[in-house]
């Protein structure tokens, strides 16, 4: 190879190696954000397993809560369906004892119109007899 072109060569390569020092070296500050940024991003990414820990407990109380709500709904169906039918035996019991009240006048009602004119038919009687003694004695007068 010729001096001129060595000497190209390698000016080519020192002038690349200049321009890359250059760039690594010329700022401090500039430097120093790729770094702060590069460590602030590793620790942001450090942080992400403790949100997602964070948010996976979350769900899982919101879901437990849920299921909880869920069983609380089960619970509350399956009490009014048992008050339900209760009401409803309850509800047959009120009409019995209607039934049994209304049939209790009822009888006492008869045994009190039985007990009037069995009365009735005792005074009547009672009267009819001294009314024809009465007549009959009269009659036995004359």
């Amino acid at each position: 190879m010729s001096w001129p072109m060595l000497f190209h060569r390698v000016g080519k390569t020192s002038l690349l190696i200049f321009i890359i020092c250059i760039c690594f070296f010329q700022s401090n500050k500039a430097h120093a954000n790729y770094f702060t940024d590069f460590y602030n991003g590793l620790e942001q990414f450090s942080e992400l397993p403790s949100e997602i820990n964070e948010l996976k407990n979350s769900y899982e109380q919101s879901r437990a809560e849920l299921n909880e709500a869920k069983e609380n709904v089960q619970a509350y169906a399956e009490q009014n369906i048992q008050l339900m039918e209760q009401n409803r035996q309850l509800t047959e019991t009120v009409q019995l004892l209607k039934e049994a009240e209304i049939s209790r006048q009822n009888r006492a009602h008869q045994i009190k119109s039985v007990v009037i004119w069995a009365i009735a038919l005792a005074v009547g009687y009672f009267i009819l007899t001294r009314t024809i003694r009465f007549a009959m004695r009269r009659s036995n007068k004359w």
